[in-house]
């Protein structure tokens, strides 16, 4: 596990990160609309979209806690950052919103992208390739029974 304590960490900071941004868009629209920059012109929508986050900072929080054993499920982190990234720059160049307002996601996500992929290309520290006996000297431990290995008396009649 000491291998993965980036991971435990980076994952810590996007739960705290979507946990926030869930939580001012979920419960204090006001705050929110003033922090992000942007006007709220559907509440129930905005509401939706806090609970998503505050979804995926459960999700964060919960990886964090063994990032080495849920390393499947950093794909749905890494989906949801690409995703979100993908929509931001969308709505930047059809003038939804303004670079500030896509700022962080721009920025942050692919950081965090990256991280998580590192994870996941990392080898787990108990990986290893299963050598038995002395087959990584070219002698192996055990000899072939003799109908298989073709010095059967047998063999071939």
């Amino acid at each position: 596990m000491t291998g993965y304590k980036y991971l435990k960490v980076t994952l810590t900071i996007m739960a705290l990160y979507a946990g926030l941004m869930g939580a001012f868009t979920l419960f204090f629209q006001d705050v929110a609309e003033f922090m992000f920059k942007y006007t709220i012109r559907d509440p129930l929508t905005t509401r939706y979209w806090g609970g998503m986050l505050m979804a995926m900072a459960i999700l964060y929080l919960f990886l964090s806690t063994d990032p080495e054993k849920y390393r499947l499920l950093l794909w749905v982190g890494v989906f949801d950052l690409g995703l979100a990234s993908t929509i931001t720059i969308i709505s930047i160049s059809t003038a939804s919103i303004n670079i500030w307002q896509g700022f962080t996601a721009i920025i942050l996500n692919p950081i965090f992208m990256v991280v998580l992929l590192y994870g996941l290309a990392k080898k787990p520290e108990g990986e290893v390739v299963l050598v038995a006996g002395e087959a990584k000297q070219g002698k192996p431990e055990h000899e072939l029974p003799a109908h298989l290995s073709g010095q059967h008396p047998l063999h071939g009649k």
